[in-house]
Formats: structure tokens, sequence, C-alpha cells
């Protein structure tokens, strides 16, 4: 095997989007023991990715370094096997010309990427490489905060966050197959009608529309149309944070898990290059007066609060196996698209992405040959 070049876009320096440069002609070597390349056909978006960016992601690579958590295309070539996986690592079957699904420690916002296979998985069938690319990691995400941390179980309630993004839609999803009841926050009226088109059965007075005045009661009220007897939650999922996770606490039940993964409602409405002074005032401001939970009074409230971020798991490559295992045994349908961008306009889609007015997933296309 030999080396090929590729286009990415690169990260020179963060805290804005200009930072992200395109690169052509840049060099890939040949995949690695246990690695495989993959010709890439979409990109999906994170929110890591637009925290990498502005630099307030703590995993991030020094720079210059190459965003992006996950893509999906064509395997164009196979390394050896790796001897050093540890007993029990997942590794699936591939061959050359096969369609996959990739999550990557960074570096997908590129033509080509060599990926651990361990990481790979098979496109099922019928999907097309932009659903392929809106999978692993928010599906992933979703399903270690409610299967691995939320325990969730048949007949619980569960407040998912943000409902009409792409985490939030496997978790209604994810919930729905575990048995549980969902109720769902989003941010307007337009987002209540994406979560019913893709979850018709879904009762209405269980979706909120966030309102920062009286979100406790709104919670209160939803849980109560699920069900619950005491208009309380078994487990949150929250990516949001800020002023809302106040409503969402003070409604979870005894022996209720808060799982926290991200803070959307700390993320900066757009670059903070050093000269945007009232973009850094208005984060530190958000961030001094951001949620606090008092630990001694935790064990009188019987109530936990758990926080993750995905990346460390690729460190445990026996139990990411096991979760993306998991998580196809519960055959989900293919994930939403909500917006595609070409790769020419990739920073166009992080400042779609970025403004929150998305539902589904958004997506980035390559080019066909």
């Amino acid at each position: 095997m030999t080396t090929t070049t590729r286009t990415i876009w690169r990260v020179n320096k963060t805290g804005a989007l200009s930072g992200l440069e395109r690169v052509d002609g840049d060099e890939l070597a040949p995949p690695g023991p246990g690695e495989i390349r993959v010709k890439v056909k979409a990109i999906g978006l994170n929110f890591a990715d637009v925290f990498s960016v502005l630099g307030l992601y703590g995993a991030t690579p020094d720079c210059p370094f190459v965003p992006g958590l996950e893509c999906c295309g064509i395997v164009e070539a196979i390394g050896e096997s790796d001897p050093s996986l540890p007993e029990g690592a997942v590794v699936p079957t591939v061959a050359v010309g096969d369609s996959v699904m990739v999550v990557t420690r960074f570096g997908a916002y590129a033509s080509a990427v060599n990926a651990p296979l361990h990481q790979c998985r098979p496109l099922p069938s019928g999907w097309t490489h932009e659903q392929g690319a809106a999978f692993l990691v928010q599906g992933l995400t979703a399903f270690y905060a409610l299967r691995a941390l939320g325990d969730v179980k048949k007949g619980q309630t569960v407040l998912v966050h943000s409902a009409a993004g792409g985490c939030g839609l496997f978790g209604l999803g994810i919930c729905n197959a575990l048995g549980a009841t969902p109720i769902a926050t989003v941010g307007s009226q337009t987002k209540v009608t994406a979560v019913l088109e893709r979850f018709p059965d879904m009762d209405p007075d269980t979706i909120i529309v966030r309102d920062r005045r009286r979100f406790r009661e709104q919670v209160a009220a939803a849980a109560a149309a699920a069900g619950s007897e005491r208009g309380t939650c078994d487990v949150v999922m929250d990516a949001v944070m800020g002023d809302f996770f106040e409503g969402g606490w003070a409604n979870l039940a005894r022996g209720g898990r808060y799982v926290v993964y991200g803070a959307a409602d700390l993320t900066p409405a757009g670059d903070l290059a050093w000269f945007n002074v009232l973009g850094w005032v208005k984060l530190g401001w958000k961030y001094l007066w951001r949620p606090r939970v008092d630990p001694t009074n935790l064990p009188g409230e019987n109530k936990s609060v758990m926080g993750f971020n995905l990346i460390w798991m690729f460190d445990k490559i026996v139990e990411l196996g096991g979760l993306l295992t998991d998580l196809d045994a519960l055959r989900l349908p293919a994930p939403k698209v909500g917006e595609s961008f070409d790769f020419d306009r990739l920073p166009d889609a992080i400042r779609t992405f970025q403004s929150g007015g998305t539902s589904g997933k958004v997506v980035v296309t390559l080019p066909e040959d």
C-alpha cells in the first residue's frame, strides 16, 4: 500500500471559524496495523466540533489539527491485523469496497481517513452514507447516557433535552426501545412538529417548548402527562444545562439519575476571537452563574449527577465494542438527516449547526467521482 493525498479542513488557531483552513494535497500514510483507509462520502457534525474549533474543548489536540468525530464512506485499503488489541475487542469483518460508519478521535474533516477497524461498523442495508454519518457518535452518546449511566428500565419516565436534535431523537427512540416513557424538551414550536413527525404516537403534552421563567412547572406537567404519579422523572438526559438545569433537577425522583453530556446553553453564538469582548463577557457571565450542586445534599436527596464525554471511551476498546454491539441490537431506524452541506461549505455547516435552529443531524457530503 502507498501513501495517498487528500483534502482536509484544518484548524491552525482556535477561537474562530476563520481558523479553519482547507488544505489540498495533504498526505495520508497507508493504514497501520488494525486500521482501514476509508474514502469519506459524508461527515457528521457534533457539538464537540464547535467547541474544539472555538478552543473550549479539553480533549482537543494541539494546533494544527483536523476536527471531526465521525464519517461514513467506502473501504479503500485494509491494514494488517493488530495483535496488541485486548482480548474481547470487537473487530468487524470488512472488505475493500464495503461501506462503513466510522467514529474517530478527531480527523474526520477529510476526504479520506485511516481509522481503527474496531471503531468502524458496516453501513446497514438500505442506509445512505449521510445516514451512516449521522449514527455512531450521537447514537452511542444517547445509548451510553441512558443505558450505561441512566440504567433506564421499563416503565420509567425520562426527560430528554434538545429532543429534536440528533442525540435527542436517538434518546427518544432508545427510551421507546427500552420500554420507558420519554418527555421531550425543544427550543421552538417548529421543533415540536419535527419530534412528532419522527414519533407520531408521542403525546404532544409530553413535549415541552422550553421557557426559562416556568421550566420547573413545565417539566412537572409533562411528567404527569406521561403517567408519573408525582410528576417526576427517573432519569434526565441533559446537554443544555444553564438555566434549565434546576427545573429538571427539582423534578428528579428519589433515586433518580441526572446525566450531563454537554452545555449547549453556554455555547457562544459566534466566534471567540480575542477582540470579541462582548462574546467573552457573555461566556464569563454564563460560566459564573452556571448550575451548581452541593455534594453534601446528595445523600439526603438520594439523587445522582453523572457526566461523561464519549471521547474518553476510545481508551476502553472492549467496552466501546460492547456498546456498539448492544446499540446495534436495538435495531433503531435510520437517523434523521436535517440539513446537508457540500464539503466546500463546511464552515457554513458549522455556523448553521451552532445556531441551534436545526433538527436532526447536520451532515457534510463529499462530491462523487
